[in-house]
């Protein structure tokens, strides 16, 4: 799926619309898989988020309120608890065999 979470402002940048040529489409960029996503920093699809801590910020307050964010986007208003399970559960999709390879490179 694609999504667009408010981060479009980028200049040259345009996500899916590159592909689909459809204005709908600009800033909407795929949903990675969170398989070993501990391992795949820095986030976003411009590397603009060095953790899994300012990943959840980000998304935590909303993302960008732009009028582009897709509607299913929100202030999640999680309590630091909640964000710290979070990181754990993320960590915990972490596979030791994923350890020796590369990182994943999100496509578009």
């Amino acid at each position: 799926m694609f999504h667009n979470n408010g981060l479009d402002s980028i200049p040259g940048d345009a996500g899916r619309e590159d592909i689909t040529k459809q204005p709908v489409d600009k800033g909407r960029f795929r949903v990675v898989t969170l398989r070993n996503i501990a391992l795949t920093a820095p986030y976003m699809h411009d590397g603009s988020l060095p953790t899994l801590e300012s990943v959840i910020a980000l998304y935590d307050r909303g993302g960008v309120a732009r009028p582009s964010r897709d509607v299913h986007i929100h202030p999640l208003q999680l309590s630091t608890q909640e964000r710290d399970d979070l990181i754990a559960f993320l960590q915990a999709l972490t596979g030791d065999a994923a350890r020796d390879t590369a990182p994943i490179i999100p496509t578009r």
